[in-house]
């Protein structure tokens, strides 16, 4: 393993509050393989604590309260998947999340992990020291940009240094998230941050992730276990983000696939329901390439 940042340093921070199976763990699992650091769980009700990953660094949060002062239902537990508007209503409290961690917490720097991005290797020793490096630097994020001068920022990974310009940003995002959803009720954390950073004209203090090594899920493609040409090798990623597909099923079925390219055994998921992954992976790919062969003859 490498060098571990001390646990003092970094808290790891989830949301896990409507019932998602098989995800979280995954998740929860992957930091706890590649860190020491205190693991910091927002949930809403005991029953988002169940099936998760049992171990002495892992602290629950208590979001009910914020919930209630937010008019987030805490009876229904159900999964609410990113087609539905209740899901942007609920990560409002990634807001709520971060300001109480950052209250109790001690740590210098607290790591956000969305429940669908999963870390390959060992990852805060090299955020700490590029937050060493450039004392300016108060925000490292993870972005899905694609046209110059046009950022898009992504709330799946990030990496802040707890201080003023932490507290002010949490305090305008909550705000600026409640404006959001009254307009549109679909605006997610992501629109938020976008949109702050637009608006502060790209401060020098939030800093951009490469995305060679934090890459967001449709650049899965990018890192092929053949080389294309001889001597050119992909970067090795720190983590790996299952979004840009939508569903329980086909998160599992992309993070499997990353999972098997880099090597890491897929644990925490029982024989049967791998079995029944790579069966839907064999059905999905075979009606992707019937559309495309199809396609191809109509043309």
């Amino acid at each position: 393993m490498a060098n571990y940042i001390s646990d003092a340093q970094c808290a790891v921070v989830f949301l896990v509050i409507n019932q998602i199976p098989d995800l979280p763990s995954l998740a929860i699992n992957s930091v706890l393989r590649n860190s020491d650091s205190p693991i910091y769980i927002g949930t809403i009700r005991e029953t988002d604590r169940e099936n998760l990953p049992k171990n002495g660094r892992i602290n629950f949060v208590d979001l009910s309260s914020d919930a209630a002062n937010l008019g987030i239902s805490t009876n229904k537990g159900s999964y609410e998947s990113f087609e539905k508007d209740e899901f942007f209503t609920l990560v409002q409290l990634k807001w709520s999340l971060f300001k109480k961690v950052s209250q109790t917490s001690n740590c210098e720097f607290l790591i956000y992990n969305d429940i669908d991005v999963f870390w390959l290797r060992p990852t805060l020793a090299d955020l700490v020291k590029a937050f060493r490096n450039s004392p300016q630097s108060q925000m490292m994020i993870q972005h899905f940009s694609w046209v110059p001068g046009q950022p898009q920022l992504c709330m799946g990974f990030v990496a802040f240094r707890l201080g003023t310009f932490f507290d002010h940003l949490i305090e305008k995002a909550m705000k600026l998230h409640a404006q959001m959803l009254k307009v549109n009720p679909r605006s997610g954390d992501d629109d938020v941050i976008t949109a702050l950073y637009h608006e502060e004209n790209f401060p020098v203090e939030i800093q951009l992730l490469p995305q060679t090594t934090f890459p967001v899920g449709n650049l899965l493609n990018l890192f092929s276990r053949k080389d294309q040409f001889s001597g050119l090798k992909p970067f090795h990623p720190y983590i790996f983000h299952a979004n840009f597909v939508v569903g329980l099923s086909k998160k599992l079925i992309i993070t499997k696939i990353a999972f098997r390219l880099h090597g890491i055994p897929f644990g925490g998921i029982s024989i049967q329901r791998r079995i029944l992954l790579d069966v839907q992976a064999l059905v999905h790919r075979g009606i992707y390439n019937a559309r495309r062969i199809l396609k191809m003859i109509l043309r």
